[in-house]
């Protein structure tokens, strides 16, 4: 055994051969390893938790809607099926890092069973959360600067089409190559994925969808920022007309608070950006430079993109506290658990809202009401001057 390593003599040998069917860990890289993993784990954590409180509020809004016709009504925004699955594959991806924990016991990486099973598990978490990411950052813009809301029919479309896409590529890649001397998923080294010698899989499969996302999700941040502090004004009748001005401070321009949380609904992309560059500038370095990077920037950006699952919990909890599955099941004025009249009352009151605000560019957001002025057609204009929003307002009348 070498001194450093946990590989017995004959894996030892095939490490120093460059068998890429084995990858023999130093305690350092074991010890890199392992932050990697407990990143993984605390975003599986914090995402099983809004697991479990989706099931309790379903579970609660069967209960105290039951013998009305909003008991089954649990989806009404596009948005929420974004987010479902945002924090589906969020799961998925975790749990291909705490799937690490397997190497680290052992001090090899090797192929077999449980390391195509991990590379499976990485790839569908890894490439669904990114292309969810793109899909939550395009419907934000189009639904503010365009003043389009996709139905909640679109979105599930959406998500089955990037499921099925997924899923293909994944099922295609394992397939073709299943049996061959060359394995479709083996040790890159630290943990199982895609091997080098199927570079169109990784870049199709994953890569594309990593820099997509990036570079829209920054792009696109950028005016929705300046559309939020109320610098940008979008013409009612031409989305691609738009002006510039001042903003003066004027703490009485948001009473409700609703420039604050659209600025963080919006903040999803710039999240995804900050946690996803360091890994895609280590990835572009490693295509310039044939040379392996160095093990602790490897599990560094791995580690802090393994976060992603958890910041995006907190921004869920931030951002959504009133929707019917991610936040607080909400009950009628006095009214308990057990109350359906006044729960039933409550519902009415806000389907009467709903229908009164209805279409208005960002109520598929999250956001609430947005900023509009008295003939504007209802278009999104950036002045907040006389917000407000059903979603933060507390006045029921």
């Amino acid at each position: 055994m070498q001194k450093g390593y946990t590989c017995t003599g004959e894996d030892w040998e095939l490490y120093l051969n460059h068998d890429t069917n084995i990858y023999c860990l130093s305690r350092g890289e074991s010890i890199g390893l392992a932050l990697v993993a407990e990143s993984g784990l605390i975003s599986l954590i914090a995402v099983a938790f809004v697991f479990v409180i989706i099931f309790r509020n379903f579970a609660r809004h069967i209960r105290n809607t039951r013998g009305t016709p909003a008991q089954w009504h649990i989806v009404s925004q596009a948005m929420d099926v974004f987010m479902l699955n945002l924090f589906f594959s969020d799961l998925v991806q975790a749990l291909g890092a705490v799937m690490d924990v397997r190497w680290i016991h052992s001090g090899i990486v090797q192929t077999g069973g449980f390391c195509t099973a991990q590379g499976i598990v990485q790839q569908l978490g890894e490439s669904s959360a990114a292309m969810t990411t793109l899909v939550i950052t395009l419907a934000t813009f189009i639904g503010v600067w365009c003043g389009k809301l996709a139905s909640p029919l679109l979105a599930t479309c959406i998500v089955a089409g990037i499921w099925i896409f997924t899923i293909t590529m994944t099922a295609a890649g394992n397939g073709l190559h299943d049996g061959t001397d060359d394995p479709y998923i083996v040790p890159t080294p630290y943990w199982c994925w895609i091997g080098e010698k199927y570079f169109g899989f990784r870049l199709a499969g994953e890569y594309i969808w990593f820099w997509i996302t990036l570079c829209a999700s920054i792009l696109l941040y950028i005016p929705l920022y300046f559309w939020s502090r109320g610098n940008i004004t979008i013409d009612d009748k031409c989305w691609w007309r738009f002006s510039f001005h001042r903003i003066h401070n004027n703490p009485h321009a948001d009473p409700t608070g609703g420039r604050r949380q659209a600025l963080i609904m919006i903040s999803y992309p710039l999240v995804y950006s900050i946690l996803v560059l360091p890994l895609s500038v280590v990835r572009w370095i490693g295509f310039l430079d044939n040379d392996p990077q160095p093990p602790a920037l490897t599990m560094t950006v791995a580690s802090i993109y393994g976060l992603s699952g958890a910041a995006n919990v907190l921004l869920l909890r931030l951002t959504r506290p009133n929707s019917v599955l991610f936040g607080h099941t909400t009950y009628g004025p006095g009214a308990g658990p057990d109350d359906s009249s006044h729960f039933t009352l409550d519902i009415a009151r806000r389907r009467e809202s709903a229908e009164r605000y209805r279409k208005r560019p960002g109520d598929d957001l999250g956001l609430g009401r947005l900023g509009t002025r008295t003939g504007d057609g209802g278009r999104s204009t950036g002045d907040f001057s006389n917000y407000h929003s059903e979603r933060f307002s507390t006045d029921e009348s």
